[in-house]
């Protein structure tokens, strides 16, 4: 009887895990992660002011904005994120993945104006002080830049950014919704934070962004673990009859 509740047990396991062997991916609506997201403070400046807001099919913020939204759960290194942003101001946004805390992460900042201090350029923009993207890495609150552009962003564009974990780091890829073009495409060989939690920043975006069309995809086990599940459980079943005989 042991030996049968077991090899049930080890059936039923087997077969929900086997419809769940291609990558999940998932649309958030905007609802889930206005309520479930850690509301923290920016990336850049460590600081907040206004909030984050929500809209209909949208999140924006309030007041000159500084804070991130940090997701409420954690993915693996085969990871994809996506989202979409309209830009409203011409200071700094962008995303996270890889978090770990606030001093261990990775996160892609877009600066028109005013960006992160002391790394990139100080080409063009109003105020002329380190504008265009940079793909930064935090390790143990020490920012390095693993990417830079003098490139900077249109107010009022619609812009998709997409991040996907690799076996050597992560891709990232920036479009503008607006007028059908691609921005950006980089590879970036780095593992310091693989997996982690994925989010979004803002610094001192005045009104704030509208974000919206949230999706993740998360990788599943393999099936050599489960593989190796199913052989324990029958080791085990196997102990149990033999000290039943």
């Amino acid at each position: 009887m042991v030996f049968y509740k077991t090899m049930k047990a080890v059936s039923v396991t087997l077969i929900l895990a086997s419809l769940s062997q291609t990558a999940l991916a998932a649309q958030i609506p905007v609802s889930d992660v206005f309520n479930n997201w850690t509301n923290t403070s920016d990336m850049v400046g460590n600081s907040n002011e206004g909030a984050w807001a929500l809209n209909s099919n949208s999140i924006t913020a309030t007041g000159n904005h500084r804070g991130s939204l940090v997701s409420d759960v954690v993915l693996d290194a085969d990871f994809s994120f996506s989202l979409n942003s309209i830009a409203r101001d011409n200071d700094s946004f962008g995303m996270l993945w890889g978090y770990q805390d606030a001093n261990n992460h990775y996160r892609f900042t877009w600066a028109q104006d005013w960006g992160e201090s002391g790394s990139g350029t100080t080409n063009g923009g109003s105020g002329g002080i380190y504008d265009g993207f940079k793909i930064i890495k935090e390790t143990n609150g020490i920012s390095s830049v693993l990417f830079s552009s003098d490139l900077e962003y249109g107010r009022n564009y619609n812009y998709d950014f997409s991040v996907s974990g690799t076996s050597t780091g992560f891709d990232l890829s920036v479009k503008n919704l607006t007028t059908s073009t691609s921005i950006f495409n980089q590879s970036i060989a780095d593992t310091t934070h693989r997996g982690g939690r994925v989010g979004i920043h803002e610094y001192y975006q005045d009104s704030g962004n509208a974000w919206s069309n949230f999706n993740v995809t998360a990788s599943v086990p393999e099936p050599s673990t489960l593989a190796v599940f199913a052989l324990g459980m029958l080791g085990l079943a196997s102990r149990r009859m033999n000290k039943k005989i």
